[in-house]
């Protein structure tokens, strides 16, 4: 089987695996402790094959194969700053009392606190994965379980879909702006698939930014409409809240008395820290244009640059639950803990969770823009390749028909 993969690094810590290409890579290589169902979504057994809560579902108990591993590797996560993970088993208590147990006590109650141990970086390096390495180099990693051996090429998207189409690859990134082209082209639109993922493209307003009027302005005004037609190309994937409630929408009378507000707004240049990613570029090109023309002044920086406090970044949620991208904002310090301790511990949690979003709406702090989609050009030859709403390929699960083409 023939993968590309747009970018990832090697080696690879799973630990610090950030996008969509490295978590599936990750998850070829690694075991987690806990998985989850393609198709439900449920959670499912790895290494971990039972679990429990007490406490109020503040403790919980896992029977795991590894468990020192298991902990050892949490810990870890923990003191990485650089990690993804690391906010969701901060200030937990973890030990591994046998070398079956793991025990993880929680600072709050978080009813569904078994999805945070399907997150890749929770998967400890040294136990064996669904997959060994063959061979690695920043170009090309070759991987194989019995029965299958699976070519990672690291490739732009137009090459792989050069690749794709002459037959030489199985599974392929469509390029930034060809959705839609690809759907009409009859030699690949039978290849085409898309799925909306649980991410969102969003504008963050961290610590001492610019005050909430600033904030509120650049709200009303983002571009959603032209970066929906250019960056994810598919309808309803503008964002206007957390949740993806579709009933939310541009309202053209708070636009209008947002552009009648500019003149009077305090004289602040907003720095917009972008990272080193074409598509998060191009994205913010779209909107930095918007908000020049209607009179703001922001300025697009790398995302390194020191002093920076508004970012625009790719938010991908760490597990597959409604709860992870506003918990993940929290987490990094925009927005009420108490009211994400309680959506952590409720049983209904859209109450509690549309009680959230609308604090984090309120503050001006967040501004989503656009949903995730991702689309890929797969080959008739691959038996159960599915994607899950985190963008990840179990390829556990996938077979190879032997046949000519891909294309």
């Amino acid at each position: 089987m023939r993968v590309a993969l747009t970018d990832f690094r090697w080696p690879l810590d799973p630990a610090l695996a950030q996008g969509r290409d490295e978590t599936t890579l990750a998850r070829a290589l690694y075991a987690t402790p806990l998985r989850t169902d393609p198709v439900t979504g449920a959670v499912v057994p790895g290494l971990c094959t039972a679990w429990h809560a007490s406490a109020g579902f503040a403790r919980w108990t896992f029977t795991c194969r590894g468990a020192p591993a298991i902990a050892a590797t949490l810990k870890r996560v923990v003191r990485l700053r650089a990690s993804p993970a690391r906010l969701l088993f901060a200030g937990a208590r973890i030990v591994a009392p046998s070398a079956s147990s793991l025990v993880v006590e929680l600072d709050r109650p978080w009813r569904r606190f078994p999805y945070a141990l399907t997150a890749v970086a929770a998967a400890p390096q040294l136990v064996p994965g669904p997959f060994r390495v063959v061979s690695g180099s920043a170009r090309r990693v070759v991987v194989r379980r019995p029965g299958l051996t699976i070519v990672f090429r690291r490739l732009g998207p137009r090459a792989a879909v050069r690749e794709f189409s002459h037959g030489r690859l199985d599974e392929a990134p469509v390029p930034l702006g060809d959705i839609v082209a690809t759907s009409k082209d009859s030699a690949l639109r039978g290849a085409l698939r898309t799925r909306t993922l649980l991410g969102l493209d969003l504008v963050l307003f961290r610590g001492a930014g610019p005050v909430r009027d600033v904030r509120s302005v650049y709200w009303e005004t983002a571009n959603r409409n032209d970066y929906e037609e250019l960056v994810p190309e598919l309808k309803g994937s503008a964002a206007y809240d957390l949740l993806g409630r579709t009933q939310q929408q541009q309202q053209p009378a708070r636009f209008r008395d947002a552009l009648k507000r500019i003149p009077s707004l305090p004289r602040v240049q907003v720095r917009i820290g972008v990272l080193r990613d074409p598509v998060l570029r191009y994205g913010a090109g779209i909107l930095y244009a918007q908000w020049r023309d209607v009179g703001l002044g922001p300025v697009l920086v790398d995302a390194s640059v020191k002093g920076v406090t508004t970012d625009f970044r790719r938010l991908l949620a760490l597990y597959p639950q409604a709860e992870a991208l506003p918990a993940s904002i929290v987490l990094n310090g925009i927005g009420s803990k108490a009211l994400l301790a309680a959506a952590l511990a409720a049983t209904e949690q859209r109450r509690p969770l549309e009680r959230l979003e609308e604090e984090l709406r309120s503050s001006e702090r967040v501004v989503p823009i656009a949903w995730v989609r991702d689309a890929r050009l797969i080959s008739p030859r691959l038996d159960g390749w599915r994607e899950n709403v985190l963008g990840n390929v179990d390829y556990g699960s996938v077979s190879v028909r032997a046949s000519g083409k891909s294309g």
